[in-house]
């Protein structure tokens, strides 16, 4: 694929890969390290609308930075345009230029909140948001996906409807609500949403290789990427896309996660967090199921620390 910048309104991307927005994983040590290696863009996790507006403190800390993260985009869900434009509005989200609102969501607690991909089934209610979001003045772009079930291809109506109600870029999650995250994504569904707008529209789904990046790109015209598990799995798939120049290698990218990670958390919860990394660090690597088992039962970060000192 070729990498290039990307306008979004009035915030210059430096490239478009870009990391997504995932419940649980792009916290600020994410955001911050897939940033270093490489990332043109790096989405916080979905941040509840209500929550910022009433002061909930675990959205707070969801939208946590120390200022150091060149483009970083924040993503919101709601239901209701009050509520997602007085988010945009807040306090808490004045540190970001870009907003995302999530209309792709499968989770059944978010969907039956009428949230995420339950705007899928109401295309004014989804219009009605992206234009209220649009006053604050935010840069506004819009995450979808393809539909609620197989057979349904909506992303082009979509793509429209964001275009002309102001968002400023689109990515399709090429999948349907009932595929969650497992599938080959729908490249087609993609293209013609790509074809229907001017706005820039990034593709999303199945991203884990060099090869998957340039294949989704040859098949819908995407202006970029976005990556998810992949870059989870592969902590530098961003810069082999990139090809950034980096220092880091899988013992001290894991030990900066650590520490960042400290940087927000305190240490016993910092310990109890980073294990659910730790199968995706260590994924068809021979050799590792000692340091595997030990790390996965570590209590605190000394240990973390001394384990991957030790053994990597």
């Amino acid at each position: 694929m070729q990498i290039k910048e990307l306008r979004v309104g009035n915030t210059l991307v430096k490239n478009n890969v870009f990391l997504a927005p995932m419940a649980g994983y792009t916290d600020y040590a994410i955001r911050k390290l897939q940033l270093i290696v490489g990332a043109g863009l790096a989405f916080t996790e979905l941040v509840s609308a209500k929550g910022l507006v009433f002061g909930g403190e675990g959205s707070k800390e969801l939208l946590y930075s120390k200022g150091d993260e060149e483009n970083t985009a924040v993503q919101i869900f709601g239901s209701e345009e009050y509520y997602m434009r007085k988010a945009c509005e807040s306090q808490e989200l004045s540190p970001f230029n870009i907003v995302d609102i999530n209309m792709g969501c499968p989770v059944p607690k978010v969907f039956k909140n009428g949230e995420g991909s339950a705007l899928l089934t109401d295309i004014k209610k989804a219009e009605r948001i992206v234009k209220e979001c649009v006053k604050s003045g935010k840069d506004i772009t819009v995450k979808i996906r393809t539909g609620l079930k197989h057979g349904d291809d909506i992303a082009a109506e979509y793509a429209i409807m964001a275009e002309n109600s102001g968002a400023k870029l689109i990515t399709v999650h090429g999948r349907v609500r009932e595929d969650y995250y497992s599938g080959e994504p729908d490249y087609k569904a993609i293209e013609r949403a790509k074809n229907a707008v001017k706005i820039p529209v990034i593709a999303n789904g199945g991203i884990f290789t060099k090869t998957d990046a340039d294949l989704m790109i040859e098949r819908t015209g995407a202006d970029g990427v976005m990556l998810a598990r992949g870059a989870i799995a592969n902590p530098f798939l961003a810069a082999e896309l990139t090809e950034t120049q980096t220092d880091k290698n899988i013992k001290n990218y894991m030990t900066s996660h650590l520490k960042l990670m400290l940087e927000v958390k305190d240490d016993r919860r910092a310990a109890l967090e980073f294990r659910k990394f730790i199968p995706y660090y260590f994924k068809g690597v021979v050799g590792v199921k000692e340091l595997k088992n030990k790390l996965m039962a570590a209590e605190n970060t000394a240990s973390v620390f001394e384990l991957i000192d030790k053994y990597l």
